[in-house]
């Protein structure tokens, strides 16, 4: 009795691995590859794991969600290692498709990674507060901001981050520039071809 017991705790433990296996499977197909999900369910048979499309959705919301729980724990850990390297630059963005909420993501320009994303309904400042102040909690103030020129966004860090240096992203002042100065211009030009 004592060897099957054995056994059967062998096989769940196994079992628990190759789950895990899966789940990372499909999050970095999903995420990090941009694979559709039908195409995967597709890999995944010819690697003899049978799954729904609905199953490997619900695998790739579960990968979401243990990558945000491994994240939060290495907040410490992250922290040291930027210490390390002077401080932190926080660059700051949101995103959007179409109708669909925003994704605004904190950046350590630093080191390169991400240090949070967070849905928002709007680039309002009263979103972006609460946001900007679990980077603060999490990882400590920065040296220094960089972002669009979202008055949201500028509202949030007067807020949060007085006094830090507080830098216009290159890119979007030149591309909203080029706009105020050539966006009739480009308009004409437009129309005429």
């Amino acid at each position: 009795a004592r060897h099957l017991q054995l056994l059967q705790r062998q096989r769940q433990a196994l079992d628990a691995a190759a789950a895990s296996d899966v789940v990372v499977f499909v999050g970095q197909a999903l995420f990090l590859d941009d694979q559709p999900v039908r195409q995967i369910v597709s890999e995944l048979a010819r690697r003899h794991v049978l799954l729904s499309a609905s199953t490997v959705s619900e695998l790739g919301r579960r990968f979401i969600a243990l990558l945000a729980l491994a994240h939060r724990q290495c907040a410490p850990r992250l922290q040291q290692a930027m210490a390390l390297q002077g401080g932190y630059i926080l660059h700051l963005d949101a995103t959007y498709e179409d109708n669909s909420p925003l994704l605004m993501t904190g950046i350590d320009a630093v080191m390169e990674i991400v240090l949070g994303n967070i849905k928002l309904p709007s680039e309002k400042a009263d979103g972006i507060v609460p946001f900007l102040r679990q980077l603060q909690q999490a990882f400590g103030p920065p040296l220094a901001l960089v972002h669009d020129m979202s008055k949201g966004i500028r509202r949030a860090i007067e807020e949060v981050f007085p006094g830090i240096p507080d830098y216009i992203c290159h890119f979007h002042f030149l591309r909203d520039l080029g706009k105020d100065l050539l966006g009739g211009d480009y308009d004409r030009l437009r129309k005429r071809l």
